[in-house]
């Protein structure tokens, strides 16, 4: 290996997964530990290095570390204050108070919301998952997408807190690899400050973080799918940021990020994101993955890390044993879901 890196002037080569002694074992034992990144000037040709490595005996696969794109650049755009006020008068529901609840269609849909052509019933029925529980503090989300708002007055009682650590601080207090892990990681930064003022940020993280936990019945903004019945409080939610600002992610950052939520506490993982199916039409995307196989012999580390949160998040003595993995289905149009959605073991939405 040695000879071989030579050849490339001024290389780098640490350890993929940064040491955390709380889980080391663990990792040890799925064979993380033995996962590296090479890092070398782009002088030199990234086929040529990895082929050259690859017909070492020492090393069993290896992978590019690729970007991940965003599905869409383009900024939320808020309704009218006229369509929000004809939305609202027209939805009836008693559930919460929050004011913004009778527009969220995809959450209750009574099929009275204004001149719009909704269907009644095509929501995700959380009024009958409400009766039987609202959101249960033990329970954290990890996000997997840009960084969502630590400041929004609808999330300030469901976020993740890293007491062992300091906001902004450049130290790691609680040894986990990471510094300034208060509220999760920007990942894609490589910092502890979770960040949503970039010129590219969308407001998606923040977005998805309200649909997930957003405080019910507190009477300001929306209502949310676990974020308590306004007594009792709902989930966590812990930020992976993996997207911030102009900086797209890359496997790199999304693996690091799956592992984290795992040795931190997350018991789900959610991931509003995903490939091209491999149904979807040819003359408008370009199709990838159509099998388990195919997928996981393309992508070994990233299989490799979410088959690790699925068997090593959580606990026997805690709220879940294992973890649970949301994926995006796609928004391709296709007649199956892309992956990493498709694979069996993880939710498909």
């Amino acid at each position: 290996m040695d000879e071989i890196l030579d050849l490339v002037d001024g290389y780098q080569i640490e350890r993929v997964f940064p040491v955390d002694v709380r889980s080391e074992e663990k990792a040890r034992k799925e064979g993380l530990h033995l996962w590296y990144v090479v890092r070398f000037s782009d002088e030199h040709p990234v086929e040529e290095v990895a082929a050259g490595l690859a017909q070492l005996g020492e090393v069993s696969k290896v992978e590019y570390n690729r970007t991940l794109k965003r599905a869409s650049t383009q900024k939320a755009i808020p309704l009218t204050r006229e369509a929000m006020e004809q939305m609202r008068a027209s939805a009836r529901t008693s559930k919460f108070n929050d004011p913004h609840l009778g527009l969220q269609w995809h959450m209750v849909n009574n099929g009275d919301l204004g001149n719009h052509k909704f269907v009644a019933g095509a929501d995700v029925n959380v009024e009958k998952a409400w009766e039987l529980c609202t959101g249960d503090p033990s329970v954290v989300v990890a996000i997997l997408d840009e960084g969502f708002d630590v400041t929004h007055p609808d999330l300030q009682g469901s976020l993740w807190i890293n007491e062992n650590e300091v906001w902004r601080s450049e130290e790691d207090n609680d040894g986990n690899g990471y510094a300034g892990d208060y509220y999760g990681y920007n990942f894609a930064a490589g910092h502890g400050v979770v960040s949503t003022g970039g010129r590219y940020d969308t407001g998606h993280g923040t977005h998805v973080a309200g649909v997930i936990a957003a405080a019910n019945n507190n009477g300001i903004g929306i209502s949310s799918i676990a974020g308590g019945n306004g007594t009792e409080p709902g989930v966590k939610i812990m930020s992976c940021q993996i997207f911030s600002g102009s900086l797209a992610g890359t496997v790199l950052d999304e693996v690091r990020a799956i592992k984290y939520a795992a040795d931190n506490g997350a018991v789900v993982l959610q991931c509003s994101w995903g490939y091209i199916s491999g149904a979807a039409n040819p003359y408008d995307w370009t199709p990838q993955f159509s099998s388990d196989e195919q997928w996981k012999s393309n992508n070994l580390l990233e299989f490799k890390a979410l088959d690790y949160f699925v068997h090593n998040a959580g606990s026997p003595d805690g709220v879940i044993d294992g973890g649970i993995i949301v994926f995006a289905a796609g928004n391709e149009y296709a007649p199956a879901a892309s992956y990493p959605a498709a694979y069996p073991e993880f939710v498909s939405v």
